[in-house]
């Protein structure tokens, strides 16, 4: 009986420091969202940059990148998110060309590596995962000069998708915590259930519509007349299958590399690709909704 109760007072430490981790993150990525453009690139600079040290650090265990390749890659993910903020969409090319010639050329001419093929993937693999996608994020921060209505827009796009994500991740570790019993991918994530998916589901998509509401009615209706409920519905959706994708493709990694979490930065959830995992596939697929159905 008392070894019951310790490990329930255990559970719940480790759940509250989950939040106050959470939400010790969350106010600084709030933080940097309100400051403006330029504070927010610079800061998912930071982001970028250290999601793509944990993943090379994953990656040395066995092998299969080297600290001084693992630069090029490093430094390519931060050139991702930067040049969002000056040269939008068009940086990317310039970016992924010298990734990739710079990639093979210090395999090839510099390291001589037992294993170049694959240490030559990773190199270009980490800085698309992180700073691709979440410069994206810093597109829609900038989405006043591809909208017009209103230079608030971006800043409440990026609030809309983050606060649609918690709600499903809230919803989906309630419900899949209480009743889950069909686990959608045991052998990758055995904690996931298809109880608590659709209860996620069902409170994402519920809760873009009222957080649509919410936002227009802060705004007024006439500036932010784009956002009808089916884009926030749209949205909501792309949160509902990409989201748990992310999710799901980190924990692939992490279970192949026999870590839990990418690393110790965030108490209680481990490094920053555990935290914006559910965005990086999320932040890519908004922005190109909105620029090529929306916008255009």
């Amino acid at each position: 009986m008392a070894d019951g109760r310790e490990r329930e007072r255990i559970a719940r430490g480790g759940v509250l420091e989950k939040v106050l981790g959470a939400i010790a993150f969350g106010l600084i990525f709030l933080g940097t969202l309100v400051l403006g453009a330029l504070p927010f690139a610079i800061g998912m600079s930071i982001v970028a940059l250290i999601g793509a040290i944990e993943l090379f650090s994953i990656f040395e265990t066995k092998g299969e990148s080297t600290p001084t390749a693992a630069v090029i890659g490093i430094l390519a993910a931060v050139a991702y998110v930067m040049l969002a903020h000056y040269e939008p969409i068009e940086s990317f090319g310039y970016v992924t060309f010298f990734l990739v010639m710079l990639s093979f050329a210090w395999y090839m001419i510099v390291l001589r590596h037992v294993k170049p093929t694959k240490a030559i993937a990773m190199t270009i693999f980490v800085p698309l995962l992180t700073g691709f996608c979440l410069a994206h994020l810093v597109l829609l921060r900038d989405f006043a000069g591809l909208t017009n209505p209103n230079p608030n827009n971006g800043f409440w796009v990026i609030i809309f998708i983050i606060v649609v994500i918690w709600i499903y991740d809230i919803f989906a570790w309630m419900i899949g915590r209480k009743i889950g019993r069909h686990k959608m991918a045991p052998s990758i994530s055995p904690n996931k259930s298809w109880e608590g998916t659709a209860a996620g589901t069902v409170g994402a998509l519920a809760g873009a519509v009222v957080l649509r509401q919410i936002i227009q009615w802060i705004l007024g209706a006439n500036k932010f007349s784009w956002f009808s409920i089916w884009v926030a519905l749209a949205i909501g959706a792309i949160v509902c299958v990409l989201g748990p994708l992310g999710d799901l493709s980190e924990s692939l990694m992490k279970r192949e590399y026999g870590v839990k979490d990418t690393g110790k930065l965030i108490p209680g959830a481990g490094g920053i690709m555990d935290r914006f995992d559910s965005t990086m596939l999320t932040a890519p697929a908004v922005f190109y909704f909105l620029y090529y159905f929306v916008f255009k």
